[in-house]
């Protein structure tokens, strides 16, 4: 598969079947919002959006290189409403390889059925949620499955038929030592997934861990404690033939998620779905989070929007450059003539003070193929915090 030139299209399903202690992203509780009935409702309005979408001035006859379901969980999803979702948004059972198409799951609803009918439908990445191999720490956690059950989901994904497997992984959890990452790792590292994300634990506002923090219930993991565990991520992970191509994500060569990439790219996309979040022709605008408005309104025939925005030039340049800088390959001074023309001489001075203070690396070359760099090969050891995600 050939790296993506054209828009993405993402395709958000907020429904869990509880929320987990660290959550923060747009999802709730499926029973907080009537079950599977309004499951099939908002599967409907999703149908509904994109076909606003793919007929409006932004999108029309847009061909998207990456598809990417995710959530939430979208594998609590009945298996015939996935499949008709999948086949409203192009994929199909005949053929489609040349294109990245991701599924994200839990473990808990990874079945072997469902995921045989879905990776027939089209889809040929699974991003799985497995956060550890430790059930002390999945419980801290508040996940729903266990590390058998994690094992088991692996094992039914690839006789379903996934070749393309990414483990999502989490370290810096409170009282798990490097030692117990360590041991998750070379877990991973014996499965041999395609793709491993490893992101650090946040505690984030607004969400169950936060209040169990606020009670005194744990002390956080200290920053130079969670750096070491980083560290030796990297290490072992390199060390056994993955690229680090971007903070938190590592991939065998030719597996880094496409899709993901053309976000740090700054490249176009589409996000159907409530919470969701599109850009096109420098304009990024966001759907009504709540799945109960987002259903309501295109129910009444209303696109979902809740709010829109037009980056100035600089402020477009300062996003393009701290996205390049999450990964690995850096900002190249021709991209940033090519999309910023004279604003790039300015961006570029701003960068020098933080290339004078050891932050950021130029390496020069000829003029074209100048590159800077947050951490090029092996950067420096500074205590700090990777927010938590889902790759």
């Amino acid at each position: 598969m050939s790296e993506a030139t054209g828009p993405g299209l993402y395709v958000h399903w907020p429904f869990c079947l509880s929320k987990c202690a660290y959550c923060d992203f747009n999802s709730v509780a499926l029973a907080e919002t009537g079950g599977e009935s309004f499951l099939r409702r908002y599967a409907e309005a999703l149908k509904r959006e994109w076909a606003q979408r793919a007929e409006g001035e932004e999108f029309k006859g847009a061909r998207f290189q990456t598809v990417y379901f995710g959530g939430g969980t979208p594998t609590i999803v009945p298996t015939a409403v996935l499949l008709s979702a999948a086949r409203a948004f192009g994929l199909s059972d005949k053929g489609g390889e040349e294109r990245e198409t991701s599924l994200e799951a839990n473990p808990e609803s990874a079945d072997e059925g469902k995921l045989a009918a879905l990776r027939q439908v089209g889809f040929n990445r699974l991003s799985l949620g497995v956060q550890s191999f430790s059930d002390e720490t999945l419980r801290f956690l508040g996940r729903r499955h266990s590390a058998a059950e994690a094992r088991a989901a692996i094992a039914a994904a690839r006789r379903a038929g996934f070749e393309n497997l990414s483990l999502d992984l989490i370290y810096g959890v409170p009282g798990e030592a490097p030692a117990g990452w360590q041991a998750t790792l070379k877990e991973a590292l014996a499965i041999g997934p395609q793709h491993i994300s490893a992101y650090c634990l946040a505690v984030e506002e607004g969400t169950e861990l936060a209040r169990r923090l606020a009670r005194g219930e744990f002390a956080p993991t200290p920053p130079d404690l969670q750096a070491e565990m980083l560290w030796l991520g990297r290490e072992m992970l390199t060390g056994a033939g993955y690229e680090h191509y971007e903070i938190s994500n590592y991939a065998r060569p030719g597996f880094a998620c496409r899709h993901n990439r053309n976000y740090w790219r700054r490249g176009e996309y589409l996000g159907l779905g409530a919470g969701a979040h599109s850009f096109r022709n420098g304009v990024r605008w966001w759907n009504l989070s709540s799945p109960l408005a987002y259903v309501a309104a295109l129910e009444e025939g209303r696109l979902p929007v809740a709010g829109a925005e037009r980056l100035s030039l600089r402020e477009a340049g300062r996003e393009f450059l701290f996205l390049g800088l999450r990964q690995s390959e850096g900002v190249r001074r021709a991209h940033l003539d090519t999309r910023f023309g004279t604003g790039a001489a300015l961006l570029l001075g701003q960068a020098a003070g933080l290339c004078e203070e050891g932050l950021l690396v130029a390496e020069e070359g000829r003029h074209e193929n100048s590159e800077l760099h947050a951490w090029p090969g092996d950067p420096p050891r500074v205590s700090g915090v990777v927010s938590s995600g889902r790759g």
